[in-house]
């Protein structure tokens, strides 16, 4: 029997194990609660406040099905579900928008912080109390344990089936809609390789659709990227006025980093009120892939990771707008990829690549660069004079 069972809106009935109770009742899991998992996109999808908690109960409850589907052992089950479980445990403020400045200055990530969270918290106890290894926990979601590993993180894990279905749903957008029982009933284990039987491709070719959509018109979208851009700069300055870490920031809640913006004075202060009120930069200039070309566009992707450059190309910009330094800002997502192209398929009893096997896949890898541009942001009243300056923006990129 289970210990617990939660109403999910998604799923339905999630059973919980005692275990797991245990472990979603620690003060690291129950912060889960305080992060949404689409970040600002509720400025766009009012309904859009959904948390990483659910999602990580969601994630549970698939693994759960996906152990059924393939009758794994006892031992492997505990662990797949419990991986599942903790797997977000580093996410910081506003999921993955705080996420994008600690890749900028850090070599850490979430993934690093989720490894130290259940290494060096109660979840740790609570994992040796019921005879658990938190060390085992860990090489699931870093990828040492072969399929179990690719179970949580891979061409079709459970974690994307769980966030695409869960963002569509409190989005309201329809494109996120998958055949999951499909997906599921169609995978098994062969040579220990986490396979999709062909007649599940269809199930698998709708996944990696509704991924394509989704990234436009929710992961994307230009309002979200705005505001994700202006918030990124409010926490970038914060930190160089050593007003906090980058630590710091990403062991804060939404609550606790919304609270630090509304405290803070100066342009810090005025961005955190512009983002409780809605008071938006608006969009300047928009280069996409095809316009810039693929030289152009990885040069520009190679900025992302040249912080100091970045930041000198906005001041110049700024300071030719004739504004101050951050109320000019050069958004540069992360560069288009589509490993889904690796996924393995059983065709008549070989096992092949999608993307030889699927046409759609070959396609969806080419138009994927479509969704991809790099942005430049200024407050509207300052719409018209930062247009004049960033029309030469190219060459402030030399």
């Amino acid at each position: 029997m289970p210990a617990k069972i939660i109403r999910d809106p998604v799923h339905g009935d999630v059973f919980i194990t005692e275990a797991e109770l245990e472990l979603i009742d620690t003060p690291e899991f129950q912060r889960l609660r305080r992060i949404k998992q689409l970040g600002m996109s509720s400025l766009v999808y009012p309904s859009a406040n959904h948390t990483r908690f659910e999602h990580s109960l969601g994630a549970l409850h698939l693994a759960g099905r996906l152990v059924s589907r393939l009758g794994l052992s006892q031992e492997d089950a505990c662990l797949l579900r419990i991986a599942a479980l903790l797997h977000d445990l580093g996410h910081g403020p506003l999921s993955h928008t705080s996420e994008e400045l600690l890749a900028r200055y850090s070599d850490a990530s979430h993934e690093k912080l989720t490894a130290e969270t259940i290494a060096h918290s109660e979840v740790a106890d609570v994992l040796h109390s019921h005879g658990l290894s938190p060390g085992e926990v860990v090489r699931v979601l870093e990828g040492g344990a072969g399929y179990l590993s690719r179970m949580i993180s891979g061409e079709f894990d459970i974690d994307r089936m769980d966030y695409l279905v869960r963002d569509a749903h409190h989005t309201g957008v329809a494109y996120g809609v998958i055949d999951l029982d499909r997906l599921i009933n169609t995978l098994h284990l062969r040579d220990g390789l986490l396979v999709v039987e062909e007649r599940g491709l269809r199930a698998v070719e709708g996944l990696l659709v509704a991924r394509f959509l989704m990234i436009p018109t929710v992961y994307l979208h230009h309002t979200s990227r705005i505001a994700d851009a202006m918030f990124l700069k409010a926490m970038e300055m914060a930190v160089e006025l050593k007003l906090l870490s980058f630590r710091e920031l990403m062991r804060m809640d939404d609550f606790q980093v919304t609270c630090f913006l509304r405290s803070a004075g100066g342009y810090i202060g005025e961005i955190g009120e512009r983002l409780d009120h809605r008071r938006l930069f608006k969009k300047v200039v928009q280069l996409t892939w095809n316009s810039l070309g693929e030289e152009r566009a990885a040069r520009l992707i190679e900025l992302r990771s040249r912080v100091d450059r970045l930041a000198r190309i906005e001041r110049e910009l700024a300071e030719d707008a004739k504004l101050e330094y951050g109320y000019v800002l050069l958004d540069i997502p992360p560069e288009p990829s589509y490993q889904e192209q690796e996924a393995p398929v059983l065709v008549e009893g070989e096992v092949r690549r999608i993307g030889e096997v699927s046409p759609l896949v070959r396609v969806l890898r080419v138009a994927q660069k479509t969704h991809w541009s790099v942005g430049v942001y200024a407050p509207e009243e300052h719409v018209a004079k930062v247009a004049r300056v960033a029309e030469a923006l190219e060459s402030y990129l030399t």
